[in-house]
């Protein structure tokens, strides 16, 4: 954990930006807004219209004297990611577009000719790291013993820095479907929506996903710009001076004032996952109640552990909002989300899952006071000792809490199917449900799912 909870209270400010048409005009305005410095960390940073338009920008930043620094995944990104994310699909849809979008080498040069410095995170953990001390040499050693084939384990974080005064984190990486201008309408299937927008003659004739970015002012800040420092040195680029004063102007904060905030990190180094940690125990503590959004929730740990609590406490209120198959970028997850359903709606956990888009928000929320914004996913890859390299925030304060719950859970409850235990029982979907694909016990078992 960072020290930024030690932070005098009201230091903090946040503000959650659901969905594309949130997230990128405002990233695009701290962007230009930057005077000194811009740290980005994306696990995947497409080169379609919307990666196009963030790169223009931090090429023209770079050129005013900005010093800009990215690290990005080009083999994942050119994959889509390690399953598919429909990038290439999509954007085969767009009569603007006649390039590869995953084809990030373009960017990539264009991004350097203009005096951004560019690390691949896809990177070989044997190698020599010129630039790092002995803090960082031990973790590098850490990590080359905790991990076996390198291209497995993948940074996942995504984190955006801005004159050490701005911080982003959250679920959504830099392309097409994660950041727009235009607002989808959750009522109409996303497919279909894109079409629509097509013979409309849109500029963004694009299946978009249900997604979010937190924004963060205060001390929290430099605990982020610590981990984009040290994975920057790791990914082979030159050490920079750390230093936890912003570098541009105060300006009047935004966002909702907090009580506290704490940046939790894992990487996979053989030690306790300590977001799946931090998870575990706001689970079994809370008294409440827990809503959780999730686009791949099913490590069996918080399975059982949602399971013990709510059992432990009737009272106890438990919300689950998940995708449903229709619009999954992967139908080996949905099948493992499912196969707990049966265990949940015995006990009582409500479960929902989410229809017409494909939510990748990951969000969870605990006992209207406690919230987590970040990247990690519930699944094996995110959750295990020895796997992916993830990022979160835990914020304190109600007021936040109560505008995740408002505008993330109330609002996507209206547009999900609910699950009963009719859907789990005496019918061949019932049976479907409760019996997983052994395809998807040999992936969980072997814990790269």
């Amino acid at each position: 954990m960072s020290d930024a909870d030690d932070a005098p209270p009201g230091s903090h400010h946040a503000a959650m930006l659901v969905d594309g048409h949130e997230i990128l005009p405002s990233l695009l305005a701290d962007l230009r807004a930057a005077e000194r410095e811009i740290h980005v960390s994306m696990f995947l940073f497409f080169r379609d219209p919307v990666g196009l338009e963030v790169a223009a920008v931090l090429c023209d930043q770079a050129a005013r004297g900005v010093t800009v620094r990215v690290l990005l995944n080009r083999a994942k990104t050119a994959m889509g990611d390690p399953f598919s994310t429909g990038e290439k699909e999509m954007i085969d849809q767009d009569p603007n577009v006649d390039y590869d979008p995953t084809d990030v080498g373009p960017l990539c040069e264009r991004l350097t000719t203009s005096g951004v410095q560019v690390y691949d995170t896809n990177i070989d953990y044997d190698a020599d790291l010129p630039h790092a001390d002995e803090r960082l040499r031990s973790l590098a050693a850490q990590i080359r013993g905790a991990i076996s084939v390198d291209d497995l384990h993948i940074d996942h974080r995504k984190i955006i820095v801005v004159d050490r005064r701005v911080a982003y984190t959250g679920g959504a990486n830099i392309g097409a479907q994660y950041m727009n201008h235009a607002p989808f309408d959750p009522a109409v299937d996303a497919h279909a929506e894109a079409i629509t927008w097509k013979v409309e003659g849109s500029r963004e004739p694009w299946w978009k996903w249900h997604d979010s970015l937190t924004r963060f002012e205060g001390p929290v800040v430099a605990a982020i710009n610590h981990h984009f420092r040290d994975r920057w040195i790791l990914d082979g680029g030159p050490p920079f001076e750390l230093d936890p004063r912003p570098l541009s102007a105060s300006l009047p904060p935004r966002g909702i004032r907090l009580d506290a905030a704490t940046v939790v990190e894992s990487a996979p180094t053989g030690e306790p996952n300590a977001v799946r940690d931090l998870y575990l125990r706001l689970i079994a503590s809370a008294e409440r109640s827990i809503f959780i959004e999730n686009p791949y929730c099913y490590h069996s740990a918080i399975a059982d552990a949602l399971v013990a609590a709510k059992t432990a406490r009737p009272a106890l209120d438990v919300t689950l909002v998940l995708p449903a198959l229709a619009w999954n970028d992967n139908a080996f997850a949905h099948d493992a989300q499912q196969f707990h359903y049966a265990r949940y709606l015995a006990c009582g956990i409500d479960v929902f899952e989410y229809q017409n888009h494909f939510t990748h928000l990951k969000m969870a929320v605990f006992d209207e006071r406690w919230s987590i914004h970040g990247s990690t996913n519930l699944n094996y890859r995110s959750l295990e000792d020895d796997k992916d390299f993830e990022l979160v925030v835990l914020v304190d304060s109600a007021p936040l809490a109560r505008d995740v719950l408002a505008r993330v859970r109330d609002v996507d409850i209206a547009h999900s199917r609910r699950f009963t235990m009719a859907d789990v029982d005496g019918s061949l979907r019932g049976l479907r449900v409760q019996h997983r694909d052994p395809r998807t016990l040999l992936l969980v078992s072997r814990r790269v799912l």
